[in-house]
């Protein structure tokens, strides 16, 4: 289509804004809007500066402008852009600035606003048809991805003006994403039955605004608040959907957006690491070549753990911006130290771990505004995380008391989605019973989060309870209970794809537990080695093949029958 709408700019005449000025700025709007969906930056900001040059009015500038700050909102420069719109919309006389009141205040203020209206009283609510309203609901919509991200707690103020303007005004293709931003938002203070009656709120709303120009960020904002409801792994596949809706009407960033969410949610959920990482190498290509850089960045952090836990040296290609990002943008910056945190936590670098879940600790509380299903994973590790330091480190109460934090949360979330959060709130109760010296107690909730992770279809969190109760038993002294649920583990562990994770996790069994046994195995670049401490572990290449000596199996089977006996 660019190709189609360049070719027309080219045959206008040297004096085309003059003799004929509407076909030129229709043609010069067109050709931005397709510049902005390829990705081509450089053609968007000629345009943009014909356009601001030429153009007789501000009016008639405002959609070039909104296109150039979506380009900017998305690259390392996103800072600048919410700067921009926040100027524009100051011209259009909706002042954003100056106002003070807390996110939660200005949540409560919109419930309350809200309380005078019922849902059918909204959704048969006239349409908008004030050009300026309009416009200025397009750049307010467009403000709500990158402000949540960066200037989370004014983040509230501008959901507030567009449901008001809706109400007010009229509803317009924008409205749907400020009731659903609301409802991710009152999901996040910890209603999350409130916040999803918003999210199917603004879903129905899709259908009644006279388009669906906006369903793909209403798909995608919403699914995550979905996902404390419905299982995850059934919810994630909204995002397909959203992609779809959002591709449809040439918004590549939200198509990317809910590409992002969808690798990211499928990590957690347990999806098979290959398939996953062949998903994100896909979502990261299209937004190389769209300059997506924030979105690319942080889901190339989720990429490098992907790569570490199949076992691979590979690593993600980075580009130059994404160190801008880096530094500018707190949201990108806890995926990349959680991310490190989590990495050093699952192969049990105890120093890796501490150092980068305080550098996390540190910059979380100026991040994101909405409620993604990341949140969740992160209180779980976090959680985890805090009850193993608690073990090791001087320190001890005080990271027993965050671990308890994380705890508490997990159980809340549990109540609205027993499937998906019920395994791994056993599982801090387990770590914190280990903790307290509660044995009897860590035992049977150790068993629940395995049994739990096993029922509701999350074979990462099977794996990981059974090896973080193995190391429980271990402790005791316990060595064939140990013995047996790292078996179980590194089987779990392999079936999800974790190559990298099994060759760890036999070589500690290896160096920890001596059984008399003895077998041949692979190592991660498929060469045999000999062990003379036999584990019943084989350890697996990357391409998950292994070998093990012929009698081995019947070695396993028949020292655990003796461990089972004794």
């Amino acid at each position: 289509a660019y190709f189609y709408f360049d070719n027309g700019i080219s045959f206008l005449r040297k004096k085309h804004w003059e003799e004929y000025y509407a076909l030129s700025l229709e043609l010069f709007d067109l050709a931005a809007k397709c510049a902005l969906t390829n990705g081509d930056t450089v053609s968007l900001q000629l345009l943009y500066e014909q356009v601001l040059t030429y153009g007789r009015t501000f009016e008639d500038k405002l959609n070039v402008m909104y296109f150039s700050t979506c380009a900017l909102a998305f690259s390392s420069r996103l800072p600048e852009s919410i700067e921009k719109g926040l100027d524009i919309l100051s011209k259009l006389g909706f002042e954003l600035r100056g106002d003070e009141s807390s996110m939660e205040a200005c949540v409560q203020e919109t419930k309350s606003f809200l309380s005078g209206y019922t849902d059918n009283d909204i959704l048969n609510t006239r349409r908008m048809t004030d050009p300026t309203t309009i416009i200025a609901m397009k750049f307010l919509g467009k403000m709500e991805l990158g402000m949540t991200q960066i200037m989370p707690k004014s983040i509230a103020r501008v959901t507030q003006r567009i449901i008001q303007l809706s109400l007010l005004h009229g509803m317009s293709p924008v409205s749907p994403i400020g009731f659903v931003h609301l409802g991710s938002f009152i999901a996040k203070f910890g209603d999350i039955s409130g916040g999803y009656h918003y999210v199917k709120l603004a879903r129905s709303l899709l259908d009644k605004v006279g388009s669906r120009e906006s369903a793909g960020e209403v798909i995608c904002i919403g699914t995550q608040v979905v996902a404390y409801v419905e299982p995850v792994q059934a919810a994630l596949e909204y995002h397909d959907d959203g992609y779809a809706a959002a591709m449809a009407y040439g918004d590549v960033i939200q198509a990317a957006v809910n590409n992002v969410f969808f690798c990211m949610s499928s990590f957690w959920a347990g999806v098979n690491l290959q398939t996953t990482q062949e998903k994100c190498a896909k979502v990261i290509k299209f937004m190389e070549d769209k300059k997506l850089v924030i979105f690319m960045t942080q889901l190339q952090y989720i990429q490098h753990s992907v790569f570490k836990l199949i076992g691979t040296d590979e690593e993600p290609k980075y580009v130059a911006e994404g160190q801008n990002v880096l530094a500018t943008n707190n949201s990108v910056k806890t995926t990349y130290y959680y991310q490190k945190a989590f990495i050093s936590f699952t192969f049990r670098s105890y120093d890796g771990t501490k150092e980068n879940i305080g550098k996390y600790l540190a910059c979380i509380g100026n991040t994101w505004a909405n409620l993604f299903i990341n949140h969740a994973f992160h209180a779980f590790y976090i959680g985890l995380i805090s009850f193993w330091l608690a073990r090791k480190s001087k320190d001890g109460q005080h990271w027993i008391e965050r671990g308890k934090s994380s705890k508490l949360a997990l159980k809340k979330w549990a109540e609205s989605s027993s499937w998906t959060f019920e395994n791994k709130w056993y599982l801090l109760e387990a770590e914190e019973s280990f903790c307290n010296n509660n044995y009897d107690a860590a035992k049977t909730y150790y068993d629940k989060a395995i049994s739990s992770a096993k029922d509701h279809k999350f074979i990462n969190e099977e794996a990981l309870a059974c090896e973080l109760a193995a190391y429980f038993y271990l402790e005791l002294g316990q060595k064939d209970k140990a013995l047996e649920l790292f078996l179980l583990a590194h089987e779990k562990y392999h079936e999800w794809g974790a190559f990298g994770k099994c060759t760890s996790l036999y070589e500690f069994v290896s160096s920890s537990i001596g059984t008399g046994l003895t077998d041949t195995n692979t190592d991660i670049r498929g060469q045999e080695t000999a062990s003379s401490i036999g584990t019943g572990l084989t350890n697996t290449d990357i391409m998950g093949q292994e070998t093990a000596a012929p009698n081995l199996e019947d070695d396993i089977l028949s020292f655990l029958d003796d461990a089972l006996q004794r």
